[in-house]
């Protein structure tokens, strides 16, 4: 996990800082994929500018504010300089937002002041096996026993929130909690459960809880509040926009490999260049309609099924912009361009690794049933 207890430092958003940083990550990204250690240079210098606070009350993008196009903004940003760190940092966002959501204030200052004072990095791991995790009552706390995959971000996440099954007294359901990394040890993160096609510096291995011992400070919220309508499907955006983050860093190197072999003159290319930048153009068009929207309905529950039905489309209409995007990329620049140097051999494969998010074709059919039975 990262190391910054020593630093103490609270720092302000800093966007310029913000830039130079996103630069300095999409530089070093094919390093990354293969450096042991993580990406936890990334992340302190995404602390160093402010990011990883933003959200929090007082912060350039308070969650007590409407403002998620910008937050949309800055997730697809991230995405582009580095789809990894950017999945990474969405969980962290994520995370945050259920605190907001579902912490009591004392939860909310100890684990604000965790991210504000000691960079602390959150993630939200809910995908699980036939192991799963369950959590148990003992006379001084709770048991937990099972595993979660998917953890992105396992060895960098300081506090993890995971959910699990609970029964005891009032507690009975699926229960999320925050978990203090630290009382994880190493070989309880399963590194070799880790080999994927792409989004391999995300470093999402399985983690096995058992043995941790939960205290009743770490429940977060009631059982059963983490599916939660609208906020649950409604955060589909959210990882659409970093996904349409790492679709623009492709059509932007598409151009560039293009640039460099001198063939932006041929109009079969020129017109796949069009194509390509149509899609992003309509893919950021989606994003700032759905942060709107967001912003205006999340609270309303007469719009909670149009919050949903809107969140699904952009998700799925994300999706298929990224595919079209890739396939005119792939046109662009044949065999040599999908080969290591070129970034395009990394970005196509984190992307097509990352766009494959639960449940797509139930995803559509639930649009269909919002239209069939739509009140006109």
């Amino acid at each position: 996990m990262i190391e910054t207890m020593h630093d103490k430092t609270q720092y302000l958003f800093d966007e310029i800082a913000f830039q130079h940083v996103l630069q300095k990550i999409r530089t070093q990204a094919s390093h990354s994929e293969n450096n042991p250690q993580g990406l936890v240079q990334e992340f302190q210098w995404l602390r160093q500018t402010g990011a990883l606070q933003i959200v929090l009350p007082g912060e350039a993008l308070d969650f007590n504010e409407a403002k998620m196009p910008e937050l949309l903004s800055l997730l697809m940003a991230v995405g582009k300089a580095n789809l990894s760190v950017g999945r990474i940092f969405e969980g962290h966002i994520n995370t945050l937002y259920l605190i907001h959501l579902y912490a009591d204030q004392q939860q909310r200052d100890e684990w604000y002041r965790g991210v504000r004072e000691d960079g602390h990095l959150f993630g939200v791991w809910n995908t699980q096996s036939q192991n799963g995790i369950e959590f148990s009552k003992n006379a001084e706390a709770y048991d937990v026993t099972g595993s979660k995959t998917f953890c992105s971000g396992a060895t960098l996440v300081n506090r993890a929130l995971i959910t699990g099954n609970i029964s005891f007294n009032k507690h009975q359901g699926w229960q999320m909690v925050i978990i203090d990394m630290a009382r994880v040890t190493s070989d309880k993160i399963n590194r070799d459960s880790w080999k994927p096609l792409g989004m391999k510096a995300s470093g999402s291995y399985t983690v096995d809880f058992s043995g941790y011992k939960l205290q009743e400070a770490e429940l977060l919220g009631k059982p059963g509040i983490y599916l939660n309508q609208p906020h649950f499907s409604g955060g589909a955006i959210r990882f659409a926009a970093v996904h349409l983050g790492g679709a623009e860093a492709i059509a932007d190197n598409t151009i560039q490999y293009l640039k460099d072999l001198k063939r932006t003159d041929d109009p079969i290319q020129r017109m796949r260049i069009s194509n390509m930048m149509m899609q992003l153009a309509a893919g950021k068009l989606w994003l700032e309609q759905a942060g709107k929207h967001y912003d205006e309905w999340v609270d309303n529950k007469a719009h909670t099924t149009d919050l949903i039905a809107f969140a699904n489309m952009t998700r799925v209409s994300v999706e298929d912009i990224c595919l079209r995007i890739m396939d005119e990329s792939n046109k662009c620049v044949g065999a040599r361009g999908l080969m290591a140097p070129y970034e395009m051999e990394r970005l196509f494969r984190d992307l097509s690794f990352y766009l494959r998010q639960p449940a797509p074709d139930a995803t559509r059919l639930h649009v269909a049933d919002y239209f069939i039975n739509k009140q006109v």
